[in-house]
């Protein structure tokens, strides 16, 4: 199909999907009519159809509680340049939009990307990441809409697990924080926050990723919640500094750094988002040690404790 056609017909289709729905389901508007999805029993997405063609992937159901024991987090913190990953290589690892960076110090199990603007901005590490036949890359499903018009689907060899929002579930009407914590058939894996004595926005921790995940301006937060659902009683965070927003993330220059809206979000998601974090997976007996030492998240959040005290403390 011709590129600007194909334009001018999504544009028109966007246009009847907004004047035939209401506001709350105006994040729809770019998937439909193209992207076709089938639900399982419990919510999640098991069939995925993007401009009529069937991508595979992998059911959320089957991944409940399929891992157990340690796991590091790899995220973009300029910290992470301190930290020599070669003592654990054994030790299943999850990264995050640039981490893959690392890749020949580490072997990736698991990847997330949430920020839809990564895929373009960083072409060059999506690439290898989708390239990566034995990795498990979570997305939304504009996501991998995403990946499928830039690099195509013949190249895409990793495989996909697809993720939503709490709020904005695909083909559902945005739901608020209220609506949730009342809905009795939905809240009982959740966890809610509230503290009246900040400012903070809706904040929760979904135990039950097969009906979305909270977003808290930032993919560590949906990775918590994912990891729990898989299991893991021990995370390790490299990475998660949450400071000197200004310097680029460790795989990043001063000539190609990007924007990060993370400063702003700090105090009144982020940080409350992360207090809350902790709370639950003390209750759900998961232990978190942060290896970065100086970062802003302090040890009532998460303990710290360097690489080296952890996997060196055999030598």
């Amino acid at each position: 199909m011709n590129l600007k056609f194909r334009k001018a017909t999504d544009e028109i289709f966007k246009l009847i999907y907004r004047l035939s729905h209401s506001k709350r389901y105006k994040h729809n508007r770019k998937r439909w009519p193209h992207v076709k999805i089938t639900r399982g029993q419990f919510g999640q997405i098991t069939y995925f159809s993007y401009r009529g063609n069937n991508f595979p992937i992998v059911d959320l159901i089957s991944l409940k509680n399929s891992f157990s024991g340690e796991l590091i987090i790899i995220a973009s913190g300029p910290s992470v340049n301190q930290i020599n990953f070669t003592k654990s290589s054994t030790v299943t690892t999850l990264g995050v939009n640039g981490s893959y960076h690392l890749k020949g110090t580490v072997n990736f199990n698991l990847y997330i990307i949430t920020d839809i603007h990564f895929f373009s901005q960083r072409s060059d590490i999506v690439k290898q990441i989708i390239s990566d036949n034995q990795l498990l890359l979570f997305v939304q499903v504009d996501g991998l809409v995403k990946l499928i018009d830039q690099f195509g689907k013949t190249n895409i060899l990793c495989k996909i697990a697809l993720i939503e929002d709490a709020f904005k579930l695909t083909y559902g009407p945005v739901r608020t924080i209220t609506e949730l914590e009342n809905d009795k058939n939905r809240n009982k894996s959740i966890y809610f926050y509230h503290n009246n004595y900040i400012n903070h926005e809706p904040i929760a921790f979904e135990t039950n990723i097969l009906q979305g995940i909270f977003p808290a301006k930032t993919v560590v937060y949906w990775a918590l919640q994912i990891v729990a659902f898989l299991g893991f009683k021990t995370i390790y965070l490299a990475g998660v500094d949450m400071n000197n927003f200004s310097s680029p993330r460790f795989y990043e220059t001063t000539d190609n750094i990007t924007y990060s809206q993370l400063e702003l979000d700090f105090e009144k998601n982020i940080l409350p988002a992360f207090e809350h974090a902790s709370s639950v997976l003390k209750k759900l007996d998961i232990s978190v040690i942060n290896m970065s030492l100086n970062s802003a998240l302090s040890t009532n959040i998460f303990e710290k404790k360097s690489y080296d005290e952890i996997f060196l403390k055999s030598i």
